[in-house]
């Protein structure tokens, strides 16, 4: 088994997708993945590994063997894969409405950080 495949099962696994969502979720044929997992496909070509690398939030570098670590464009903003894997599967016509419950979420958080901060002083109180 090589390192692609080694490096495919690692992100299904941590962002819970069978090989088949993971195929289609790349714009793939739903068997792409697991010719990949199976062998058959030992040395995939460099669209399909580009795709992947999207489908599995992840670089190429990562799936190819070239880096230990999957970093990507959204790791790089720390958010967690399995949330991005999740909200990728969530069907189009949810999406606004998924979206629109989050910002909700979003800026309830960010309310409560504004008051919290509002309630500390600004600057240190002097001894008068």
């Amino acid at each position: 088994m090589g390192i692609v495949a080694d490096r495919i099962r690692t992100r299904l696994k941590l962002l819970g997708l069978s090989p088949r969502a993971a195929s289609l979720r790349a714009g793939r044929q739903p068997f792409a993945v697991r010719d990949i997992l199976a062998g058959r496909n030992e040395n995939p070509k460099s669209d399909l590994i580009l795709d992947l690398a999207r489908a599995l939030v992840c670089s190429t570098d990562y799936l190819l063997g070239l880096s230990d670590k999957p970093a990507s464009a959204l790791s790089a903003i720390d958010i967690d894969p399995k949330l991005i894997g999740a909200l990728r599967r969530i069907p189009a016509s949810e999406q606004g409405t998924v979206r629109r419950m989050l910002e909700g979420v979003a800026d309830a958080a960010h309310a409560e950080f504004d008051a919290d901060s509002a309630l500390k002083p600004k600057k240190p109180l002097k001894p008068g």
